[in-house]
């Protein structure tokens, strides 16, 4: 076996060489292959990452661990975290998908978390295979998270060519705990045991750190199915209650779940974060295959395992917890002094590693910070792309295009109401949910706009910060935190770590300028197939709190006679990056937003959310502001209807563009003006469309009058343009 047959580098390999002052057998081999992947390792992304903020007023657990952790109050903690699971998704989409919702759950337990809810990200190509590969990783999604008795909350779906090869799956965990019951990775002591619970190790998901999430795709996958791991929610089940328990008698001194590179990562990255050794007897891991050899023991990537670090005293107390819930277990090891890893089957050693050097020595690429600042100096030229004309097809054609149609043949495939916590869940634009004991609740929003970074990396991660916040905004909810999932090509081409570096660079002046911190998330690098890159992808996921999660503020007109305000941030209403300009013409650069006047108009509606006003409010985001207005009328009541009005030498960019900062408000005629006089004072625009009336029609006046009736609007939105 060489260095290359690992995924290693020649420079990373005379690295390892150096620190170690000696050549690594074939296992020590191995375990670096796996812990110096881009996967693990985030070698080229780790550096740019630190441009984030991590601090705030709420934060209690920010970047290191397994997931962040956010103050709701002083009773009640939440953690939360997205991961993806793209390479094992396309290769066998139900397996890869279930059992990323899985190992995302399995964060947020070791944590010391109980889950309360899921959101996914999904991106998918347009060819016929796409759609195998949709049908695939949503029954997965849906089998595990509905399973593990896990409700899935709210979530995102975007279309695009460039996914047609490499389909993103990303999913967001949502747990709660009390303080007092917070664990880490970071706590092993000298002399407590390792104790390994869970399925048996078995030889799925060996490499599928290092070889399938690290390296690009060629045509043929099939060779690459046995690196895809295998989910068992039943098992996954046992083994969170099990995890749970044990960590509520505050008898553990560390937990850290078995993701990717399996024992190997987990033992490895706790003993280097706790500063201790760690002594592994492989004789002592349950194999579920006989002949297993340490190589394989190591690296097998087998799911719904978790390794507890107990002292000998505690054992006892944990041990009877474990046995209740019948999870499979065993002592395999013990902490040690020694600062090494050192690993033996039936008493031979077979590797010795520090695990400083496996865990914390892998070579980086530098961030070039100058890079991220012309990014900020030189915006994009914007696309003048300005149809003179509009035509009523065309609102129904964005209206039913893949990236605005309904999603409920997905959502309806999932159980978003077990635990009976969610008040709103995937017929809106964000979660609600009610925590229970407490007054507050919880406000979830999941986004992840690649378009808008198709031709300027650095507007979209502007934009997918920016969108999320604004969702937020909508149920007047106070952000506590956000967490990142970036998606990328090969990072070894300079055109994809250059998009890389202002993904990231706009994630964090967007999160610094709305005063919100980063407290973890995942990267994924490598979604490149044939070497065609998908866009960079930035999704973002956002927890807040909400003072009154019972009477969520309405996404949706209430009666007629209402007033219809509609707020802009932005300077001109640009068809950059829209769906519209997607599905006429060349997509071009998206408008970057303005942070400091979005962050005025946010802090503006989540002020008037205190007031005892009743409105309604909803961002406009893909379609523009026809699809915004479609969707609030289609929730309203059967006989209500709309008259708008427009423009008549602009309507095309008023009913399509997507530039950040536009938001719908439903407002009582009586309050309006205080409504308008508000935003004009602080500079954001605002502007009296129309208002509700009692007809079941969409009137859109531009010179002359456009009319919809609410069935057609029905039909489109549900089955597509023409269907």
């Amino acid at each position: 076996m060489t260095y290359q047959d690992v995924g290693l580098t020649q420079e990373e390999y005379r690295v390892i060489q150096q620190q170690l002052g000696r050549e690594p057998n074939e296992l020590e081999l191995g375990l670096f292959g796996v812990l110096w992947s881009e996967h693990c390792s985030y070698k080229s992304s780790k550096n740019l990452l630190s441009w984030l903020p991590h601090e705030g007023p709420a934060v209690v657990q920010g970047p290191g661990e397994n997931a962040g952790i956010v103050a709701l109050n002083d009773h009640v903690h939440v953690a939360f975290k997205v991961e993806s699971h793209n390479h094992p998704s396309y290769v066998e989409p139900v397996q890869g998908a279930a059992t990323g919702v899985g190992g995302i759950l399995r964060d947020i337990v070791a944590m010391g978390a109980r889950p309360i809810a899921l959101a996914d990200s999904l991106r998918f190509g347009t060819d016929d295979k796409a759609k195998w590969i949709q049908n695939g990783v949503v029954e997965g999604v849906g089998a595990y998270g509905n399973a593990i008795g896990i409700p899935t909350v709210t979530g995102e779906v975007a279309y695009g060519a460039v996914y047609d090869k490499n389909p993103l799956v990303n999913v967001m965990a949502i747990g709660l705990l009390s303080p007092e019951h917070q664990v880490s990775a970071s706590g092993a002591k000298v002399g407590s045991y390792l104790v390994l619970l869970g399925q048996p190790t078995g030889r799925d998901g060996i490499h599928g750190a290092s070889l399938l999430a690290s390296q690009d795709f060629g045509d043929a996958t099939e060779h690459m199915r046995p690196t895809v791991q295998v989910g068992d929610p039943f098992m996954g089940k046992m083994l969170m209650e099990a995890t749970l328990s044990a960590i509520q008698t505050d008898k553990l001194d560390a937990v850290q779940d078995l993701g990717a590179a399996g024992l190997t990562s987990s033992v490895a990255e706790l003993a280097y974060r706790s500063g201790v050794g760690a002594h592994i007897w492989l004789e002592r891991v349950p194999c579920r295959e006989e002949g297993m050899t340490p190589y394989e023991i190591m690296l097998s990537e087998t799911q719904e395992r978790m390794l507890l670090v107990v002292s000998p005293e505690n054992w006892p107390v944990v041990e009877e917890i474990i046995q209740h819930w019948e999870v499979p277990y065993s002592i395999i090891g013990e902490v040690s002094a020694d600062h090494e890893l050192v690993i033996s089957m039936n008493g031979e050693i077979v590797a010795a590693v520090p695990p400083q050097i496996l865990a914390g020595s892998c070579p980086r690429r530098p961030a070039i910070s100058k890079w991220a600042q012309t990014a900020r100096e030189q915006a994009p030229q914007l696309t003048a792309f300005r149809p003179l004309t509009f035509e009523r097809e065309w609102a129904l054609e964005v209206l039913g295009s893949p990236n605005c149609r309904s999603r409920h043949r997905i959502y309806e495939r999932y159980d978003s109401m077990i635990l009976t916590n969610t008040v709103w869940g995937p017929t809106h634009d964000l979660a609600v949910l009610r925590v229970r004991g407490s007054q507050e609740g919880l406000a979830v929003a999941v986004s992840g706009p690649g378009r808008y970074a198709a031709r300027d990396a650095y507007s979209g991660g502007l934009a997918a910060v920016s969108r999320v916040m604004g969702l937020l905004a909508t149920q007047g909810a106070m952000a506590l935190g956000l967490t990142d999932g970036i998606n990328a090509g090969n990072p070894d081409k300079e055109r994809v770590f250059l998009d890389l570096t202002h993904l990231i660079a706009g994630i964090a002046d967007a999160s610094q300028g709305f005063g919100v911190p980063v407290t973890g998330g995942n990267v994924s690098l490598h979604n490149e197939t044939e070497g065609e890159p998908i866009w960079p992808t930035a999704i973002i996921g956002a927890v807040g709190r909400h003072l009154h999660p019972l009477h969520p503020t309405n996404d949706a007109p209430w009666k007629a006679g209402l007033d219809i305000i509609r707020l802009s941030a932005a300077s001109d209403l640009n068809l950059g990056g829209s769906v519209f300009e997607m599905l006429h013409s060349e997509l071009s650069a998206y408008p970057r937003p303005d942070i400091s006047k979005l962050a005025d108009m946010y802090e503006l509606l989540i002020a008037s959310n205190q007031e005892s006003l009743e409105y309604g409010a909803r961002l406009v985001g893909d379609g523009g502001l026809f699809v915004a207005l479609s969707k609030s009328l289609l929730a309203s009541s059967a006989n209500l209807g709309m008259e708008i009005t427009v423009s008549k030498d602009e309507t095309t960019r008023e009913l399509f563009s997507e530039v950040m900062g536009q938001m719908l408000l439903f407002t009582e005629p009586s309050t309006t003006e205080h409504w308008v006089s508000l935003f004009r004072h602080h500079n954001i625009a605002v502007d009296l469309i129309g208002h509700v009336t009692d007809s079941p029609t969409m009137v859109i006046r531009a010179g002359r009058s456009y009319v919809f009736d609410r069935t057609e609007l029905d039909r489109t939105f549900r089955q597509g343009y023409g269907g």
